[in-house]
């Protein structure tokens, strides 16, 4: 069954039809201020790009050029999630010398990345002994 234009209601619309808790209901209150941050918590991962930058830093810091090397994308294209990622604290990132290396600095984004990577991603190939 499909559903008319009408009846279609967009992410914003949905958002703006949420009813502010009343005053005293503490608890509604706790829970739509979690659910907003959980929200932009996906948001800040729901890139394809940006999976693939957390997905590269799993096992170490990297720099920009190793990530653009992993991930197949251009400097100006990861540089820019970078700073997305770094804006919300999943990524940090650390000096030395010429060199800016990147790593993960949220446990939570580390966990679920983990948990996608289990999920979604394919197993490397393994060598075939002779």
């Amino acid at each position: 069954m499909s559903r008319t234009t009408d009846d279609q209601v967009s992410d914003t619309e949905a958002a703006n039809e949420i009813e502010t808790p009343a005053f005293g209901d503490e608890f509604a209150e706790q829970m739509l201020a979690s659910a907003s941050q959980a929200a932009e918590f996906i948001r800040s991962i729901g890139n394809e790009h940006r999976l693939m930058i957390l997905c590269t830093l799993m096992d170490r810091s990297k720099t920009v050029t190793e990530i653009c090397e992993d991930i197949g994308a251009r400097q100006s294209l990861v540089s820019q999630h970078l700073a997305r990622l770094r804006l919300v604290g999943l990524v940090t990132v650390e000096r030395e010398g010429h060199f800016a290396h990147y790593s993960i600095g949220d446990p939570l984004a580390r966990e679920i990345v983990k948990s996608l990577h289990e999920r979604f991603c394919p197993k490397p190939p393994v060598a075939v002994k002779q």
